[in-house]
């Protein structure tokens, strides 16, 4: 073989190499937008149900207008239909916030000690608010 000629393999190796290059390009891969949900865990004033022994003042009298309390470091998960957890997070302090990114589509949002949960829809480039509340200790 003569100096600077390649061999037929040698060259469609290279000619495939050049495609999965190509193909693998961000600019021929399109971008899926995502929307946002976003919530909020709270709990009624009170004695912490989650605690057992209560964190609040349980002789306080319950007044309707009262403000929710808001629940830090309670697990929650996004589920798609099948029940398949596609993202998990952990509510912040100092409000029991918590935010997803996730793909347009219908899926069940759950505070995980407790159970509570609410379905969404998630829209391209669109936000959804959430609030869960957890039931309240006796």
């Amino acid at each position: 073989m003569a100096a600077g000629r390649m061999s037929r393999g040698a060259a469609l190796a290279l000619c495939g190499m050049a495609v999965v290059v190509v193909a693998t390009t961000p600019a021929s891969v399109p971008e899926r937008v995502q929307g946002e949900v976003r919530g909020v865990v709270v709990r009624p004033p009170g004695r912490d149900p989650r605690s057992g022994a209560g964190v609040g003042n349980s002789e306080v009298p319950r007044i309707a207008a009262a403000p929710s309390v808001p629940v830090n470091g309670d697990p929650v998960r996004a589920r798609d239909l099948r029940g398949q957890v596609v993202a998990s997070t952990v509510t912040a302090p100092p409000d029991g916030s918590f935010s997803f990114g996730l793909s347009p589509g219908t899926y069940r949002i759950t505070e995980d000690i407790f159970g509570i949960g609410r379905q969404v829809e998630v829209r391209a480039g669109a936000t959804v608010s959430v609030t869960l509340t957890i039931p309240s200790a006796h």
